[in-house]
């Protein structure tokens, strides 16, 4: 943790909760993605470049280490980092969302 980030015992039981037996960062993202699978309200409201979309399930990325977001907008379907979506969404999923983030380092 750097030195500059605040301490959140919330978010750090979460994701220690998470990624409890992963064994490096790959298996880590991996656990990220399963709890999203299992936990998150799938669709929910976000927008990208301040468009609004729908966030359908997220999928890990290998060679980009990190999770995408399949995003519908007027009816199409794309692929962003999970990371650039600004999130509208229910308590629980924005507590997942805020945990990623932190592991990410973002």
């Amino acid at each position: 943790m750097s030195p500059t980030r605040r301490a959140d015992p919330e978010l750090d039981g979460l994701i220690d909760e998470i990624t409890v037996d992963s064994y490096d960062e790959y298996e880590q993202l991996s656990a990220f993605q399963t709890a999203f699978e299992n936990d998150a309200a799938f669709p929910f409201a976000g927008t990208v470049v301040g468009e609004p979309v729908d966030v359908l399930p997220v999928h890990g990325e290998d060679e980009r280490h990190e999770l995408i977001a399949t995003c519908r907008r007027n009816g199409r379907e794309y692929e962003i980092a999970l990371l650039d979506v600004d999130i509208t969404a229910d308590t629980d999923t924005s507590r997942l969302i805020a945990a990623y983030r932190r592991w990410m380092g973002t």
